[in-house]
């Protein structure tokens, strides 16, 4: 985690930095064995407080001075004792009348140091790196780095140091990776719910008017007659027709009857709740769900529509044809219906009423 806020440092520069060393005095003691407050630790740093393999330069004593030196220097270190002892194996066998037995020993004796010696020097660092690099590649933290004793200033302890700046930038890299994939999948995701929520919006919306469609009543209609019959209380339906549609289309056009339809559909957003339901059947025919309202205000709300309608409809139609509204109300409790398609019957019978007594009426007691 302290890698990840930029506040990762090696084992080597930690161990030497004076604010890293263990407090001296007489209270010492007694700040070592002061437990961590818990309401400091935070999730973050479960990963720290797991155990892990401590520092090499913590395990392992200091190097000899030898193990230090340059690969070269080793190398050549080497080479001139193995001529050494060769010299010394040559003069020895010569010396004891060219037997074989004490060419074999000298042999043992320079070859097994130099092997002892070559295992130390160069073997077992590279292997053990090499070891360490294998399982850096599937973790995502460079902790496993620090192991190395990054304090040899041979080949092996560059190198092990250099690996380390590798991967502490590898695994910075593939956290900022995994970082962004998860950013651009949210924004995805969030961009596909939208644009479903839309389309879902665009296909039970009427394009003209602004009001619900068929399939918008055909989706909500049930719930909310369940809704209000669970609830116990009243359900109110109006429908509403525009009396001399026909012939406004006939006589001056369907534009201007789409702005008749898109007056009266902005007339009845205006004038209902927010929890009202407004649906355009189709062509002139509108009904308006109201739940939890009663016959009067629903009867008040249709002659208001009405009045509203017969003052506001002069701006969009010119001349002497003028349209009306027949509206009908129903009402679920007074009319005992059973459901939703029962009540909106049930308006539609006033309506035609209304319609039957000289149009542009309201028909609901």
């Amino acid at each position: 985690d302290d890698f990840m806020a930029g506040n990762y440092t090696p084992a080597r520069r930690i161990a030497a930095e004076p604010s890293a060393r263990p407090p001296r005095g007489p209270r010492a003691d007694t700040a070592r064995k002061q437990p961590a407050d818990p309401k400091q630790v935070t999730s973050n740093d479960k990963a720290a407080a797991e155990p892990q393999s401590p520092p090499a330069e913590a395990n392992v004593a200091p190097a000899p001075q030898w193990d230090d030196a340059p690969l070269p220097t080793k190398m050549k270190l080497l080479v001139l004792l193995a001529a050494i002892g060769g010299v010394g194996a040559g003069y020895l066998e010569s010396h004891l009348g060219h037997r074989i037995w004490p060419l074999l020993a000298g042999l043992l004796v320079v070859i097994l140091p130099l092997l002892i010696l070559a295992q130390r020097w160069v073997c077992n660092p590279v292997d053990r790196l090499l070891k360490l690099v294998s399982k850096t590649l599937t973790s995502d933290r460079p902790m496993m780095l620090d192991e190395i004793v990054a304090a040899r200033s041979d080949e092996v302890g560059r190198l092990a140091r250099a690996l380390h700046e590798f991967s502490t930038a590898a695994v910075r890299e593939r956290y900022e990776a995994r970082q962004l994939r998860r950013t651009l999948d949210e924004r995805i995701e969030t961009a596909t719910k939208q644009a479903t929520r839309n389309l879902k919006d665009l296909a039970m919306r009427d394009a003209l008017t602004e009001l619900g469609n068929r399939r918008f009543l055909a989706e909500n209609l049930k719930p909310l007659f369940e809704s209000c019959r669970d609830a116990h209380c009243d359900l109110i339906c109006l429908a509403i027709d525009l009396d001399r549609f026909k012939q406004i289309n006939d006589t001056l056009g369907h534009a201007v009857g789409d702005e008749l339809l898109k007056f009266l559909g902005t007339l009845i957003r205006g004038l209902i709740r927010h929890e009202d339901y407004a649906i355009r059947l189709g062509g002139d025919e509108f009904i308006v769900l109201m739940p939890a309202c009663t016959v009067d205000r629903g009867q008040h709300l249709a002659e208001q529509m009405l009045a509203l309608f017969r003052q506001q409809v002069k701006l969009v139609i010119k001349g002497d044809l003028k349209p009306d509204l027949s509206i009908g109300v129903a009402s679920m409790n007074r009319e005992r219906v059973k459901d939703g398609e029962a009540l909106i019957k049930a308006a539609d019978k006033r309506l035609y009423d209304a319609k039957r007594a000289g149009r542009g009426q309201v028909v609901g007691k």
